[in-house]
């Protein structure tokens, strides 16, 4: 049996995902396909638009399996991120992983991968993170490769260190993005647009020009909804920071070089989200690492936290939906898998964080969804 994972985050769910999702099963002639989804909270430290189970409910109309991948790491750096997705793949039994990417080649990612593994000790690479350098720009710097410059692409070169780093006899794949740019504000003009783009022009009311990417009856469901952006939670962040001290505030995660005093010095004077972000910004701090920054806030994730998180531990799984093939297939893992399709009072703590980010994302959002009274979905 050919099992493939996907590892996603559908904010929102388009019609590039299901380009990406057929292809990878015709490529692969899959016979189960596994979406491992961010939950409320994504990768570049932004809420999503709309929440994990009304996410869920989309993306098993083409998967099997949903299951959602563990929060310490869906708002975590690429490593990090992909590290969670390898390791719940893993825990899948997952054969292969297809993602996508702008290069669409493995052999080129595969052998810049190994390229790379050997210049992170050398003394130029050093010299440029002490300068300031984020790890892919020096690495770009040094090997003078266009392909660390696509943000899909460094993923990508992400998930096969993590296949690397946890031994695991996982396949990496990859299909070549199609239509305009990860980080495009604006609606392509070809068949498929961007995530962002997408987000743009729903979170402005116009549930009109993105019907040409997305399912039409998932736009419905957005037009009734309440969509979310960091925004919403800017009253609570500045209660937070403001009632919180200095030394409290060090001990967040990703709180360095004395930012926490920014952070004190300007959450009055700001008046909204972005007017904040663009207040306390420096060279240093890029606006993916602030959002990310401003989760860890809200949630509370500290560095002892983050230190004592070991994602090769989780041996537990949750569920957010599936069809009768993944409902089947559950029951084939084994025993040291843990599979959490209901949370109750025996394993809400190993969902502690999940649950959490769940309940300050409807504080925003008016929603009573939560992880115990939301069952998890199933498609027939």
């Amino acid at each position: 049996m050919k099992v493939i994972g996907l590892i996603t985050e559908y904010n929102p769910f388009h019609n590039g995902h299901i380009y990406h999702i057929r292809e990878a099963q015709k490529m692969t002639q899959a016979d189960l396909t596994i979406a491992i989804m961010s939950g409320n909270f994504t990768q570049r430290g932004e809420a999503s638009l709309i929440d994990k189970f009304v996410r869920a409910k989309e993306a098993v109309k083409y998967v099997d399996l949903v299951v959602e991948l563990p929060l310490l790491n869906a708002v975590s750096y690429a490593d990090d991120f992909a590290l969670g997705g390898v390791h719940t793949a893993g825990l899948l039994n997952v054969d292969e992983i297809v993602f996508g990417s702008e290069s669409g080649d493995i052999s080129s990612l595969q052998a810049l991968y190994r390229q790379n593994q050997s210049l992170q000790s050398a003394p130029e690479f050093q010299q440029l993170i002490r300068k300031g350098y984020s790890h892919p720009r020096a690495l770009a710097e040094l090997t003078q490769s266009d392909i660390i410059s696509g943000s899909n692409n460094i993923l990508g070169l992400s998930y096969i260190k993590a296949i690397d780093r946890l031994k695991l006899n996982i396949k990496p794949s990859t299909i070549k993005r199609i239509g305009n740019d990860y980080n495009d504000t604006t609606l392509s003009g070809t068949l498929f647009s961007s995530a962002t783009s997408l987000r743009e022009s729903l979170l402005k009311h116009d549930f009109t020009s993105p019907r040409k990417y997305m399912p039409g009856a998932f736009v419905d469901i957005l037009s009734r909804s309440v969509l979310i952006t960091n925004e919403n939670f800017f009253d609570s962040l500045k209660l937070l920071i403001t009632h919180k001290s200095e030394t409290e505030l060090r001990q967040i995660y990703m709180m360095t070089e004395g930012i926490e005093n920014r952070l004190k010095t300007y959450i009055r004077q700001s008046k909204t989200y972005r007017e904040f972000l663009q207040n306390i910004k420096t060279k240093r701090y890029t606006w993916t690492r602030l959002n990310r920054l401003m989760i860890y806030i809200l949630i509370n994730i500290t560095k002892e936290k983050m230190h004592l998180y070991k994602t090769e531990e989780n041996q537990h799984v949750r569920v957010l939906a599936m069809n009768g093939r993944g409902r089947k297939y559950l029951k084939t893992l084994p025993e040291t898998t843990s599979v959490i399709t209901n949370v109750n009072k025996e394993n809400r703590e190993f969902v502690y964080d999940e649950i959490t980010a769940a309940d300050l994302y409807n504080i925003a959002s008016h929603s009573e969804r939560n992880d115990f009274n939301t069952p998890v979905i199933i498609d027939p």
